[in-house]
């Protein structure tokens, strides 16, 4: 289940560190999409958006990233995972 979340991490934390800050943010957005039915990945993938918006100075981006990240810690639970049928 993670191995287009972590591919998709990975690509992004590549691209932040080339400064190619407009692919690592569609990269941990993408990353956010995938990994949001659990809490830790989530809350990785809001890490990138928030440590890409703080390279790319924009502080309106690095507010929501904060918000979203607090949010996230106090709401959101692991989504249970659909049971295979046997």
């Amino acid at each position: 289940m993670t191995g287009g979340y972590d591919s998709e991490m990975a690509q992004g934390r590549a691209a932040l560190a080339t400064r190619d800050l407009a692919a690592a943010y569609r990269h941990f957005g993408r990353a956010h999409s995938l990994g949001h039915d659990t809490l830790a990945l989530h809350l990785a993938a809001h890490r990138g958006l928030l440590a890409t918006a703080w390279k790319q100075r924009r502080p309106d981006r690095m507010i929501t990233q904060i918000f979203l990240l607090g949010a996230a810690a106090l709401f959101d639970r692991n989504q249970p995972q659909a049971k295979k049928p046997a």
